[in-house]
């Protein structure tokens, strides 16, 4: 069992993130969905085994049961939180999508969605942060009692960083704050107030990003 070496979400909102849970059937990935800012929907799926077999092996060995909260970052690494740490539990290629009544709920991009829209994909996703002025991007990686900020110019230099940033910048305001980035490699942004729309920032095309971590089964 491996603590994941990488960056660790800690996002305390049910809908920030799936879960494994117990059904009629066997177990199935549910998702805390976010209708609106006074609306929820719980939806499930269980065409996902593979993905449910990942999630539990890392509970079992560690809670000694199964079920529980994961993610999916934009690696496609299956993160695992028990115990107080973080564990990786595999690589998953496929994604996630739920029936709403009829429409899919995904995290995919529809391709009329344009950046500025309003995001009403799930929203699990991994936390950064945009620096005001769309000068850069960050996250902080906790161990044990230390915190290392960790900068996208750093790992890609400034005028890479700057580009992307930038780019985000456009829809999420020149102030920067929170965005989120998912398992289809989509960025969103949570509302700036309780009664607005989560926005669509646009996707991770060719843009220089974060090195991935070294972990079992990357190619």
């Amino acid at each position: 069992m491996m603590i994941y070496p990488g960056l660790a979400p800690s996002n305390a909102s049910k809908d920030a993130k799936y879960s494994v849970i117990s059904g009629a059937d066997g177990h199935k990935v549910r998702l805390n969905y976010r209708v609106s800012s006074r609306e929820r929907a719980l939806l499930t799926t269980d065409d996902h085994p593979d993905l449910v077999g990942m999630v539990n092996a890392v509970k079992n060995e560690v809670s000694g049961q199964p079920g529980g909260a994961f993610y999916i970052n934009e690696f496609r690494d299956v993160l695992v939180p028990a115990g107080g740490d973080c564990y990786f539990a595999g690589i998953y290629e496929h994604n996630l999508e739920f029936d709403f009544d009829g429409p899919l709920v995904s995290p995919v991009a529809s391709d009329d969605l344009e950046p500025g829209d309003a995001w009403l994909g799930p929203h699990v996703g991994i936390r950064y942060t945009l620096e005001a002025g769309g000068r850069d991007i960050r996250y902080e990686k906790k161990t044990g009692n230390r915190r290392l900020l960790v900068k996208l110019s750093d790992e890609v230099g400034k005028t890479a960083a700057s580009a992307l940033a930038t780019r985000l910048a456009r829809v999420r305001g020149s102030e920067g704050g929170r965005i989120y980035v998912n398992e289809a490699s989509e960025f969103f942004a949570p509302p700036r107030d309780d009664t607005s729309e989560f926005v669509y920032l646009g996707h991770l095309e060719e843009d220089d990003w974060f090195p991935p971590p070294d972990v079992p089964g990357r190619e």
